[in-house]
């Protein structure tokens, strides 16, 4: 579980639209395909949904979640996983022996489908089998049935999790057309899920290997229909493992400041599918009076306002993405920053920035910073900066004018201003 991190404590950041980027992404006509992104580089990944069936998480030693496809199910391809109860693998299986269908939960990438039926209470129980505490093993105790695309099924069987390695069979109905599958999580590093298609029998490549922060996608939600849940395939953002995410609703979005929010990373669904609406009359909207603060894996910190959606015709969207800073951890800043004064000048600036900054205590190895709107390291130097008055010039006429980010960063402080190069 990651805990709550105050944002509020330890930035104190001047934001600007002079240092916005739009940006377009896209889920293809008839939202056709999933579409990785990575806020720092702006690399995209589009895959289509038919790739893959079923998902097993390879985040870390202890994780074992296994997840259902659900993203085809706007051209109805999607597949499905029930429960079969009181069946074996070495029986025969009818449809009638099929239980409930089984749905992710869209809140963590550690538990999917197949996890649901976990006794809450036991900490051992990952739905689909239990921790055996003398082997050190998660061993299969579910019969699942997968209702494929095409119609057809499989009965499967998760036989273990052992040393990092899943192990599963399957085989029609009758137990013809045996498989018998592992995955090793060891092979996927710095990946979030590993993904298998029963089409080609084998794992297929969906992640991009370079890092993502979040996937546009479609998934199953719980939807209010005039006060009764209604279960609904929408297309929305989910964010991936260490991604953190605050909203800030009902604000202006120029003005808005990082600083005054708090941001969790327990529900990678928290940009989710809301940020637009359609009215019949006029079609798709967004909401103008939201942003996100998005803290991606490398750390930077973006603030993110939604501009468009254009709907299931091109499955596009636009948004603006604002550089602000890198994010540190509540791990390593206290409370009672010794940062009294902070001051910029001038501001535009050509030649030369002067830095002035006031502190309670020494710091030492105090990080200088410039960067880009897009979060580029430009320039760092390290100096011991000494309790009392701080004075720096930074020699800036090598740089094409434009819009940067300036910050001071040390074990105690994190403190960020925008300025004008010119």
């Amino acid at each position: 579980m990651k805990t709550l991190l105050q944002l509020a404590i330890f930035l104190s950041i001047s934001s600007c639209l002079y240092g916005q980027t739009p940006h377009n992404f896209s889920a293809g006509a008839s939202y056709s395909n999933s579409q990785y992104y990575n806020l720092s580089t702006d690399a995209t990944t589009d895959v289509s949904h038919s790739t893959w069936d079923i998902a097993f998480s390879v985040i870390g030693g202890t994780d074992a979640g296994i997840f259902i496809n659900e993203a085809a199910a706007f051209s109805g391809t999607a597949p499905k996983i029930f429960h079969i109860p009181n069946k074996t693998f070495s029986d025969n299986i009818l449809i009638a022996d099929l239980g409930d269908a089984l749905k992710n939960t869209e809140t963590t990438w550690t538990e999917g489908a197949l996890n649901t039926l976990k006794v809450a209470s036991n900490w051992a129980d990952y739905g689909w089998g239990v921790y055996n505490l003398t082997n050190h093993k998660v061993e299969g105790t579910a019969l699942y049935a997968v209702e494929l695309g095409n119609g057809s099924y499989k009965k499967l069987f998760i036989d273990e999790l052992a040393g990092g390695v899943y192990s599963f069979q399957y085989a029609d109905f009758d137990g013809t057309n045996l498989e018998q599958k592992t995955i090793d999580k060891s092979t996927y590093t710095n990946q979030t899920l590993a993904y298998f298609s029963f089409a080609t029998n084998s794992t297929v490549t969906v992640e991009p290997t370079t890092g993502w922060d979040w996937v546009f996608t479609r998934y199953e939600t719980i939807l209010d229909n005039a006060g009764t849940p209604m279960p609904y395939t929408v297309t929305g953002i989910l964010t991936n493992e260490n991604v953190e995410v605050a909203l800030a609703d009902g604000i202006n979005p120029t003005t808005v400041n990082a600083a005054n929010y708090t941001t969790t990373a327990d529900n990678l669904r928290l940009i989710g599918h809301d940020w637009k609406v359609y009215d019949f009359a006029n079609g798709w909207g967004v909401d103008a009076d939201r942003v996100y603060f998005v803290k991606a894996i490398d750390n930077s910190l973006y603030k993110i306002q939604f501009v468009d959606f254009q709907g299931s015709s091109t499955g596009q969207g636009t948004f603006v993405k604002t550089y602000i800073g890198q994010w540190t951890s509540i791990d390593n800043l206290q409370k009672d920053s010794p940062l009294e004064q902070f001051q910029v000048f001038p501001n535009p600036a050509s030649d030369y920035v002067n830095i002035t900054f006031s502190l309670e205590q020494a710091q030492e190895d105090m990080q200088v910073q410039l960067r880009d709107v897009l979060g580029r390291l430009l320039f760092n130097t390290s100096i011991n900066a000494v309790s009392g008055l701080n004075a720096l010039e930074l020699n800036v006429s090598d740089f094409a004018s434009g819009n940067y980010i300036l910050s001071l960063q040390s074990d105690k402080v994190l403190k960020s201003q925008s300025i004008i190069l010119r």
